[in-house]
């Protein structure tokens, strides 16, 4: 998803991903901040709390 966003996504676009943290995930989060101005980790409420699945919301794509 991140390879197709640098290709296609405008500047100034979003982008919403889900993840699972675990190996890889710190790398992949400093990759999504270098590319935007502003990046959260959300954890649904519905999620369970040992259920490692987050969601990156990123927008402000930079040039």
């Amino acid at each position: 998803a991140l390879d197709m966003c640098r290709d296609v996504l405008a500047p100034g676009g979003s982008f919403l991903v889900k993840v699972f943290q675990g190996d890889g995930f710190d790398e992949y989060l400093r990759e999504i901040r270098s590319l935007f101005t502003k990046v959260k980790i959300r954890k649904p409420d519905a999620s369970r709390a040992r259920s490692r699945e987050v969601y990156i919301v990123a927008t402000g794509r930079k040039l």
